[in-house]
């Protein structure tokens, strides 16, 4: 099966040896599966997809799709760190308020994780976030009344059940 785990790790400029640790594998093992020699068990594809922040399907290539791209939006941008906090409906909104207090960017939300990134160079008065979700249909009327307030819409999840936006504090 092809994958994207030598890119992905490229892009973070981690050697075979740091993403081993990461994952808690030999660097051989993560030779064979950047070299598709070694498919990986179903908890070790889950845990690379929770560490570059995605699903299996953005790491793994289907077979049946040959050559699917990789999304752009696992690619590092340089002159950022980025964070993946694991959440529960229980503890999701704190978690996007102590994030945002922190100068953490929400960028993306998934099956239990909100991913952020921030400056890898802080100034001396980081940049604060304030988060909302909104549950439930989101007429164009009300999105509009958001994005006038200065809302930027993040991401959608469950086919439009959870909206999430995000504005920068002054």
């Amino acid at each position: 099966m092809d994958n994207h785990i030598r890119r992905l790790r490229a892009a973070r400029q981690w050697t075979q040896a740091d993403l081993a640790a990461e994952l808690d594998v030999s660097r051989q093992t993560v030779n064979a599966l950047e070299t598709g020699k070694y498919d990986p068990s179903l908890p070790l594809a889950f845990r690379i997809a929770r560490l570059f922040g995605g699903s299996i399907e953005d790491i793994f290539t289907d077979p049946d799709r040959p050559g699917q791209p990789l999304s752009a939006a696992l690619v590092p941008e340089p002159g950022f760190d980025y964070q993946t906090r694991f959440a529960t409906a229980l503890n999701e909104l704190g978690i996007l308020r102590e994030m945002g207090e922190h100068g953490w960017e929400l960028t993306g939300v998934g099956l239990g994780r909100l991913s952020f990134r921030r400056a890898a160079e802080q100034p001396d008065t980081p940049s604060r976030w304030l988060y909302q979700r909104i549950s439930g249909s989101l007429s164009g009327g009300q999105r509009d009344e958001l994005l006038e307030q200065g809302w930027t819409l993040v991401d959608t999840w469950l086919g439009g059940v959870f909206h999430y936006f995000k504005r920068p504090l002054p």
